[in-house]
């Protein structure tokens, strides 16, 4: 693969040049610190955006564009990542080499700019009715976050940590905000979006490059100058005792949700120790250590699972388990990370998960979506490319495990009880 970099004037261009793939994959990307009253307008907005346009004034216009363009493919998606909001149009279209259309790359690449900078306003508004469409569906999402155990009880552990971090800001925002939202203030605020955020486009297919960023320049209109500084990370409060929460639903089993502090990491520890640290700790399926201790030899739980937060310097386990069996679990999973930070950690768990992290770059190497968001993180954070992943990961010792396990603390223990807190 072969990686290139083009300054524009207000945005730059990333390319990945490979013949591994039939199809080609583009990203619009734009970001910016994350403001709290502003996530909701964001996502309505590039919901909104993708839904028509002025030249395509239904979804259907542009569903018969795509087609036209041999069953290309065009959505958006705004994601919450620490302090940065980003948002993302994506087009996915077939290579040039199988297409009889000499043409047919420039009117393919002409197609997600002309939605995204003329969209479907008249008199300084959206389009009433695909307002309303995007509305309706906008707040049947954040409805239907209360149906899934797993996702509501992490995000009122969230709030309950700290409902004033950005951390426990969802990018949906909430029904009140949504509410808020008019046809008027999301034309406002997409003002705002254009001009303010950050940009920068990542590509990746069989591409003459040198052609493709001179079509994106003949059609991409941005000339607004934006330098100032994006910070990923966010700092969250440390506690000197866990805050313990209980909270009752309406769900079939108790959901265990414990919050971990990520204090002073180093940047190998952030980007590639913590990944191994997980993957023994929890992620490593069968063979981790929270896994073994809760389901293997004690039968607690019907799931277990890990979230790698390193943006907002945390990490979270997540048990699905009987009420009876919290206090049991709890102090199985606080064990568990004092043996790490003791470095009771095993020659074959090390060997394990050197194994599975090594087999799960292979299979995101192959994943042009993967490859695109880690080339993304790259160029904005500075994250390791999956390549030099393969040789750090050889490099890491159980004794490098057991000094960032002392950097990991405990900061709550929330538990969403099963109504009665019986199942």
């Amino acid at each position: 693969m072969k990686y290139q970099k083009f300054e524009m004037d207000t945005y730059n261009i990333y390319t990945i040049k490979t013949n591994k793939f039939k199809n080609c994959h583009m990203e619009i990307t734009f970001y910016d610190n994350a403001k709290k009253e502003e996530l909701a307008l964001r996502n309505f907005l590039v919901d909104m955006l993708c839904h028509s346009s002025k030249k395509y004034a239904k979804r259907k216009d542009i569903v018969i564009k795509l087609e036209e363009l041999y069953q290309s493919y065009f959505y958006g998606v705004s994601s919450k990542v620490g302090n940065m909001v980003m948002s993302s149009f994506i087009f996915d279209f077939l290579n040039p080499e199988y297409v009889n259309d000499e043409k047919f790359l420039q009117n393919a690449l002409k197609l997600p700019f002309e939605i995204i900078e003329n969209p479907n306003v008249t008199n300084n508004s959206f389009d009433e009715r695909t307002f309303k469409i995007i509305k309706k569906r906008i707040l049947a999402d954040i409805d239907s976050l209360k149906e899934n155990p797993s996702n509501y009880a992490f995000r009122r552990a969230l709030i309950n940590m700290d409902k004033d971090s950005i951390t426990a800001s969802s990018v949906l925002g909430t029904k009140e905000e949504v509410e808020t939202i008019t046809p008027e203030s999301l034309f406002s605020y997409y003002e705002k979006f254009y001009k303010n955020s950050l940009c920068n486009i990542y590509i990746i297919g069989d591409l003459d490059m040198e052609e493709v960023v001179k079509i994106i320049d003949k059609n991409f209109h941005n000339n607004c100058l934006k330098n100032h500084r994006v910070e990923a990370f966010v700092e969250n409060k440390t506690r000197k005792k866990e805050l313990i929460v209980k909270e009752e639903g309406n769900f079939s089993q108790s959901n265990l949700v414990l919050g971990f502090n990520l204090e002073k990491l180093t940047k190998e520890e952030m980007f590639t120790t913590l990944y191994f640290f997980d993957e023994v700790l929890c992620s490593g399926g069968l063979k981790s250590k929270i896994y073994n201790f809760l389901r293997e030899e004690n039968q607690l739980c019907y799931s277990v699972s890990s979230i790698n937060a390193k943006y907002d310097n945390m990490y979270y386990v997540y048990v699905g388990l009987d009420s009876k069996n919290v206090p049991l679990a709890i102090k199985l999973i606080k064990k568990c990370v004092k043996d790490m930070a003791s470095g009771k950690i095993t020659e074959e768990e090390m060997d394990m998960a050197k194994r599975q992290l090594e087999t799960s770059l292979d299979v995101v190497m192959d994943n042009q979506n993967s490859l695109v968001n880690n080339y993304t993180f790259h160029t904005i954070v500075g994250t390791p490319l999956f390549e030099d992943l393969k040789e750090s990961y050889k490099k890491i010792s159980s004794k490098d495990l057991k000094s960032l396990g002392k950097k990991i603390k405990l900061n709550f223990v929330y538990e969403l009880q099963s109504k009665g807190g019986k199942e």
